[in-house]
């Protein structure tokens, strides 16, 4: 039987009747008294180390994420149109440079403009380590006037030609 846990990082962790079984076994054999405390706080130096950014997992971009989620197991190739992936993985650059606080929208001012007329604005250029973010961010920064998020998601995958 397969149980859950949640782990403090957001991702949840598949545990087996049997790796449960041989876990409890290797604490009995350890006699019970500081494997507990070595696995608390080796539980509680991995929870540091996520706090930190430190972690040796992995850490995908939002558009990575999506990507690998459109993908075929089997086939490696995605499941659906290049054209309707393409604009998503761009509004997910844009998206991740919002949320690593590169970017953000216009103030709505005093007429209360809608999502779509409101337009991007360069936070902050300091690099993000990312080949593609720090590109796309390059080009949000020297635009001028700024653009709204439609025409950015347009420009990013080169469908929109000045």
């Amino acid at each position: 039987m397969t149980s859950l846990t949640q782990r403090s990082s957001g991702l949840v962790q598949r545990r087996t009747e049997a790796s449960r079984n041989a876990a409890d076994k290797e604490r009995a054999a350890g006699g019970g008294g500081g494997s507990g405390e070595d696995e608390a706080q080796s539980r509680h130096d991995e929870q540091d180390d996520d706090d930190k950014g430190d972690s040796k997992e992995t850490r995908l971009t939002l558009m990575e994420e999506v990507l690998l989620l459109g993908l075929k197991d089997r086939e490696g190739y995605t499941s659906f149109w290049n054209d309707c992936i393409s604009s998503g993985l761009r509004g997910c650059m844009l998206i991740e440079l919002a949320l690593r606080g590169r970017l953000q929208l216009e103030a709505c001012g005093m007429r209360r403009k809608s999502l779509l007329t409101r337009k991007v604005i360069c936070k902050s250029d300091a690099p993000t380590g990312d080949v593609l973010l720090d590109e796309a961010l390059k080009h949000v920064k020297e635009t001028q006037p700024p653009e709204t998020v439609q025409n950015w998601i347009e420009l990013l995958s080169g469908k929109l030609m000045y």
